[in-house]
């Protein structure tokens, strides 16, 4: 017995589903193909038994017995084997090489250069649509995978279980069939706090997007993203029946009805609720297709196997294995395409050196395996990381020697502009030469001038300190002086500025008023008296009859000339106000000087009589003390 289920090969269980796989796939054969060459509806029962039984399979040595066995059953049945057939090439079927025909033909893969052009052109579409594009290296093995997730997702009823390590490109490879089969690819987002509610929101989400909706959906899921074991149990139950227990609300119940139930009459379908149920899992099980992503090489894997059997008998299995040769230089290539080497036989010996590095680690992983029994995986990712690894060495490695480079380059510029330089002031120096004796002559007669300069200058700085001294001492005497003569004007300047404000009240009726006196008091004859004197008015002589005169004397009387003073008021107090008191004449001050001294001829005492009076009492006053204070200072300036 051949192919029996171990601890290693705990997916090796085949049943009439699988041989059911079997025929579903040939009845998708074009009949005009088909009728016209025998060969390819055998190579299409080679290639659906490869992909139904073959591609579960974990190694070459299975792989190999069970081809062996297609091909001697192929020449006992059919009278044709494998080499008839298929001839050397890769036997690849797949309805994606006329983009957007209608009806889709399943066909044989006879030119993989084409193939390989559609997969990369459906890869570049799906990145300039993608906000996550995918940076994939398409090299065949990675093109059969895509084409095997393909066949499966176009069948009613078809889930895909794809085995490998992580970094096979499980996902991305799914991704790229979905994107070519132009179906809705569906994915959780586990984040924190993900739990059991958010994982019946999200299968509501998908199967009402395939069964109310009516839209092909694959439903990428990873085991990775089993937060909870009960998510494999609903898994389990999608894969049976179509439907999860207890998941629809009764508002759920109510959107499907509406949503299905015009569809079931436009059908002639009866359109009760059981009748509605039933046809919305029909419509699931026909348009959801689930694609599992697991690891075998746990034990973990090997018991959720057990528990949930519809993982292996409701999908198809596709075992990722290591990268072939092919796929190891096809990567190495596209990796080092940017890296700018500098000639071909350079990137051939370095993609020679990464890829004999990953082979000879999964050959001593093997060996290692063999003596201890314990695994090391050598996964496409570690191979991945090692030309990253290379790349960034070198690119650090050439940005080293750049810098040095250009350091090396800078210190000798750097050296050359110096020589140049100190050549060009070598030249100079000896033509300069004279010149500089010439110099150094001349500098030392000047030093000797400037000697005789600094002694005298020295003598000269002596006189100046003491005539310095001489002038601060004078300037000290005269800033006394000034002190005193500005504290002597500051006594007579403010009776001054007094006088003149109280000018400034008087008005020409207070002026006229004086005038109008017939017989003026003795305080306002007095003040207009020494007014005359002051503006140099002649009096009138008249007889002395005061008490004790000489017969015949006479006194002077200066009220008729106060009254002519008086006739225009406004000229005498303008020439109050512009009276010159700088040039005041001692004679005038002589005869003023006795009224100054008079008891009655003060301001307290006119102001009794006259408030004109008290003005000009003022006035005089002040004129006689500035004239005093001028005569005191004059010769301080």
């Amino acid at each position: 017995a051949k192919l029996l289920p171990t601890p290693a090969k705990s997916h090796y269980t085949f049943n009439l589903r699988d041989l059911a796989r079997v025929f579903q796939g040939l009845l998708r054969a074009d009949p005009k193909l088909v009728g016209g060459d025998k060969n390819e509806l055998f190579g299409l029962w080679m290639h659906e038994n490869l992909r139904v039984f073959q591609d579960r399979m974990v190694n070459n040595e299975d792989r190999e017995w069970f081809r062996d066995l297609v091909d001697k059953t192929a020449q006992e049945k059919m009278g044709a084997g494998w080499t008839e057939v298929v001839g050397e090439g890769r036997l690849i079927y797949g309805d994606y090489l006329i983009p957007g025909a209608d009806p889709r033909i399943y066909q044989r893969v006879r030119d993989m250069a084409q193939l390989q052009r559609v997969v990369e052109e459906a890869l570049e579409d799906y990145n300039s649509v993608t906000n996550a594009p995918m940076q994939l290296v398409m090299f065949l093995d990675a093109i059969e995978h895509v084409s095997r997730v393909c066949r499966v997702i176009r069948l009613p009823l078809g889930n895909a279980l794809l085995l490998g390590v992580g970094g096979s490109g499980r996902q991305s490879l799914t991704r790229l069939a979905t994107a070519l089969e132009e179906f809705e690819l569906f994915q959780i987002e586990v984040a924190k706090g993900y739990g059991k509610n958010e994982w019946r929101d999200d299968l509501r989400k998908v199967l009402l997007m395939a069964g109310s909706e009516g839209k092909n959906v694959v439903f990428l899921f990873t085991d990775t993203q089993i937060v909870q074991e009960n998510f494999l149990e609903d898994i389990n139950n999608i894969l049976n029946s179509g439907e999860v227990p207890n998941l629809w609300k009764t508002e759920d119940t109510e959107t499907i009805g509406a949503a299905l139930r015009p569809i079931m009459q436009g059908l002639g379908l009866p359109a009760t609720k059981n009748a509605v149920n039933s046809f919305f899992v029909t419509r699931v099980r026909s348009n959801l297709h689930c694609v599992l992503a697991m690891s075998p090489v746990s034990d973990e894997f090997r018991q959720r196997l057990r528990m949930f059997p519809a993982l292996v008998n409701c999908c198809t299995i596709d075992w990722f294995s290591e990268w072939p040769l092919e796929a190891l230089n096809s990567v190495a290539n596209t990796f080092l395409g940017d890296v700018a080497l500098e000639s071909e036989e350079l990137v051939k010996s370095v993609v020679e050196s990464c890829v004999f590095i990953h082979q000879s680690v999964e050959r001593k992983s093997k060996e290692f395996y063999d003596v201890l029994r314990r695994f090391n995986y050598v996964t496409p990712t570690s191979y991945l990381e090692l030309l990253q690894t290379f790349i960034r060495l070198l690119r650090e490695k050439r940005d080293d020697i750049e810098t040095t480079r250009s350091r090396l380059q800078i210190g000798l510029d750097k050296l050359n502009s110096t020589a140049s330089q100190v050549a060009v002031m070598e030249t100079e120096l000896v033509d300069l030469q004279p010149v500089l004796e010439r110099t150094s002559i001349e500098v030392e007669e000047m030093i000797v001038v400037i000697k005789a300069d600094t002694e005298e200058a020295d003598k000269t700085k002596a006189k100046v300190l003491v005539q310095e001294k001489e002038a601060n001492e004078k300037a000290a005497e005269a800033k006394e002086i000034a002190d005193d003569a500005q504290a002597d004007l500051d006594y007579a300047l403010p009776a001054l500025d007094a006088a003149l404000a109280s000018l400034k009240l008087l008005t020409r009726n207070d002026v006229v008023e004086v005038k109008s006196l017939k017989n003026p008091p003795a305080g306002v004859r007095l003040v207009m008296e020494v007014a005359c004197l002051f503006f140099a008015m002649k009096p009138k002589m008249i007889p002395d009859n005061s008490p004790g005169a000489k017969p015949g004397a006479k006194m002077a009387d200066y009220w008729d000339a106060s009254t002519k003073m008086l006739n225009d008021p406004t000229a005498f107090l303008d020439s109050l106000m512009t009276y010159d008191k700088e040039n005041i004449s001692e004679d005038i001050i002589k005869k003023a000087e006795p009224y100054m001294c008079r008891e009655d001829f003060t301001v307290d005492a006119i102001r009794k009589v006259s408030k004109a009076c008290t003005s000009i009492c003022m006035w005089a006053t002040a004129m006689y003390t500035y004239y005093n204070v001028s005569v005191s200072v004059e010769p301080k300036r």
